[in-house]
């Protein structure tokens, strides 16, 4: 049993790391705003096949549903545990993109799909500020991990420091994981040996007050950390 769920879990992750391969050239093409629906059909299906195969579930509450699903021109600050954490996001949320580190447009995998619908994260500021107005005043939301990378241990001021520069509301967004997977030093084939528990929890949202500046920006990065109980940057 344990040796099927194991199959089972390599060809879902597989699946999910290398779907947009084949499609790359024709991503390249398309408007980002059939490239966001494409993706987004893709992780919804991908998350509702995996609870049907019973190898994960997402739950949440009915507040949290709310407020995921009525969720326009904010930015999403979310803790980051797993390399499916915006497959889940993305897939309970209206049209939205995120922030992604330059590292992604390395791979021959996920380039495509990064240079056309998400924001990357070296880029000069002014760019990304210019950016970030755009798509929020569209109406879509911007995905932000404070933690950096998995697992970081403190918060980064960066979606602090954007919310505060476009007075944009912040959401945050707490995932879980139980048993947690694909965790950093995690090989990609783990997949526990029961159904992954996954929930969302959404907090209260945070309006930025002040100019961006380096006390605001630690100010509100210190309340960020705390509706997701982690810890902030000093």
């Amino acid at each position: 049993m344990i040796y099927l769920r194991y199959c089972l879990g390599s060809a879902f992750f597989f699946l999910y790391g290398a779907f947009a391969l084949p499609l790359a050239p024709v991503i390249l093409v398309l408007p980002s705003r059939w490239v966001r629906f494409a993706v987004r059909s893709f992780y919804v299906g991908f998350v509702r096949l995996a609870r049907l195969c019973r190898l994960y579930r997402v739950d949440m509450d009915a507040g949290t549903l709310a407020a995921l699903r009525d969720c326009r021109g904010r930015i999403v600050a979310m803790n980051h545990i797993s390399l499916i954490d915006i497959c889940i996001i993305l897939a309970h949320l209206p049209d939205s993109t995120a922030i992604a580190k330059a590292a992604a447009l390395k791979n021959p995998v996920l380039a495509a799909e990064v240079k056309k619908m998400f924001i990357v994260n070296n880029e000069d500021p002014l760019a990304i500020v210019g950016k970030a107005r755009q798509l929020l005043a569209q109406g879509l939301n911007i995905v932000v991990f404070p933690q950096g990378t998995r697992g970081g241990p403190k918060l980064h001021r960066g979606a602090a420091r954007l919310a505060l520069e476009l007075k944009a509301e912040i959401l945050p967004v707490k995932i879980s994981y139980d048993p947690v997977v694909l965790g950093k030093h995690q090989p990609w084939y783990y997949v526990g040996e029961r159904e992954i528990k996954i929930r969302l929890e959404a907090g209260r949202p945070i309006i930025p007050q002040g100019e961006s500046n380096y006390r605001n920006a630690r100010e509100l990065t210190g309340l960020i950390a705390e509706r997701l109980n982690l810890a902030a940057r000093p």
